[in-house]
């Protein structure tokens, strides 16, 4: 069968993907006019470069896995992978071309092959895996498996028998889930959860074994791998057994040691990456444009009382950590003296102040909260990286003291400058309302929702709607 020989079909995948790395190459710089058959031999440069491709697309494809014969693993993931691994490759390429001072090789050159080769691969590994899901349909390299289940089950039982194509075909079910029998019993053969697992497995042909059970006794797990073990048989301990309070674990290494990890805080990685350099970029290029009209309002707020020009005040960022944020200055000097007498009119339920119309507020300070150019400044805070563009509002210290110990979930992410309730009503929004929208905006956060809230924070800006 096919999966007794999966290492060795899955070092010839990557020698293969080198090989048409390398076709890739050549045909590149055969269009371009650098080798031809004339002077294949008589121009070195391109050979010292295969020379070193070779070897560094080799570990590569090894260590992004990009040989092996995955049943489950989405295309997108293929192609995320692709494009990392071929992007390191290509910058290995511009670094050699660099340190040799190869000038026929132009930074133009090499992203044309990165594309070529990028396109060859993803089309060769895709297509490759639609033939052995063809293949997988029609029962070969099949893995039979043995699951483990309560009612919680019933969902990967079903998904199992729905996608042939994923190779898999069930033998058995070990369960006591009246449900579990009922729905599968007359497909499978049900096995009583006392059963002698050893014997089980000696008695079948079984390739893997999946626990597929929300609760379980570690005691009784370590039997079941312990059995599975000493024949040699995978053994899978679903996610669900391991989820507490909703949270699914994510399998995780550090210094090569395996962890789970729990998190329920945005951990896209190359995701966050784009987030933190739009964040960057954004903020020099509004700094740059806006500069004049940043000088200008900061002459406005000192000929109005000599006071000065920026309001610094100590907020809490990401996980605690304490920073000033920068804003313009729209209220009397001694705004923070006079909160305390204003207390009593204080428009905004839970922690947090707000005041409609707020009596500290100066002329020209009304006019940069109505159109929101007080927050200008808090691009710095962004340059510096307290802050990104979106994300919750950074509260201060005496609002944090008051919260329930939920709501310090909002400090699990970066502060922003504009967020889902600043699009959302601001002060109209009651502040439980308020915090709900900020922990909508951490649970669901991708990059495309935080385009759609800056323009929506556009739209409130030439509104006017700003307080």
């Amino acid at each position: 069968m096919i999966k007794e020989r999966e290492p060795a079909l899955e070092r010839i995948s990557v020698v293969i993907q080198v090989i048409w790395t390398v076709i890739c190459y050549y045909f590149i710089i055969w269009i371009s006019g650098i080798v031809s058959i004339n002077n294949f031999f008589e121009i070195k440069e391109h050979l010292i470069i295969v020379f070193i491709m070779i070897p560094a697309w080799f570990t590569l494809f090894e260590f992004f896995e990009l040989g092996k014969m995955e049943r489950m693993q989405r295309y997108r993931n293929i192609l995320k992978k692709y494009f990392i691994a071929i992007s390191f490759g290509s910058f290995i390429f511009l670094f050699l071309a660099q340190l040799f001072d190869y000038q026929m090789f132009s930074a133009n050159l090499i992203l044309q092959f990165a594309i070529l080769n990028f396109f060859v691969l993803s089309t060769q590994k895709i297509s490759g895996r639609m033939i052995l899901k063809h293949f997988r349909k029609r029962g070969y390299n099949a893995r039979i498996i043995l699951i483990i289940a309560d009612e919680s089950a019933s969902s990967f039982i079903r998904q199992i028998i729905e996608t042939p194509e994923w190779g898999y075909r069930i033998w058995g079910i070990v369960t006591d889930s009246e449900l579990v029998k009922k729905e599968f019993g007359k497909e499978f053969y049900i096995y009583p959860g006392n059963s002698d697992f050893p014997r089980l497995l000696d008695e079948s042909i079984i390739d893997e074994v999946f626990f597929c059970k929300d609760e379980f006794n570690t005691s009784s797990v370590n039997k079941f791998i312990d059995a599975c073990r000493e024949i040699g048989v995978s053994f899978h301990l679903h996610g669900n057994a391991l989820a507490f309070k909703g949270l699914i674990p994510r399998p995780s290494f550090v210094n090569k040691q395996l962890f789970l990890s729990f998190i329920n805080t945005p951990d896209n990685y190359y995701a966050l990456i784009i987030k933190g350099a739009i964040d960057f970029f954004m903020a020099v290029t509004v700094l740059i444009l806006v500069s004049p009209i940043m000088l200008i309002i900061g002459l406005l707020i000192k000929l109005e009382d000599g006071g000065p020009v920026l309001f610094k005040q100590v907020r809490i960022g990401r996980q605690g950590r304490l920073f000033k944020c920068i804003k313009f200055r729209t209220m009397v000097v001694n705004a923070e003296e006079l909160k305390e007498k204003l207390m009593e009119q204080n428009e905004q339920d839970g922690p947090a102040f707000k005041m409609k119309n707020d009596p500290r507020i100066t002329r020209v300070g009304k006019f940069l909260r109505k159109t929101s150019l007080d927050e200008l400044p808090q691009f710095i805070n962004v340059l510096m990286g307290d802050m990104s563009v979106v994300g919750p509002r950074p509260p201060i210290p005496s609002e944090v003291k008051k919260y329930e110990r939920y709501l310090n979930r909002r400090l699990s992410v970066n502060p922003g400058i504009t967020c889902i309730w600043q699009v959302s009503g601001r002060n109209n929004v009651p502040f439980e309302k308020w915090m709900e929208m900020d922990m909508q905006y951490i649970d669901n956060w991708s990059l495309g929702l935080d385009f759609i809230i800056m323009l929506k924070t556009i739209t409130v800006i030439f509104n006017g709607n700003g307080q």
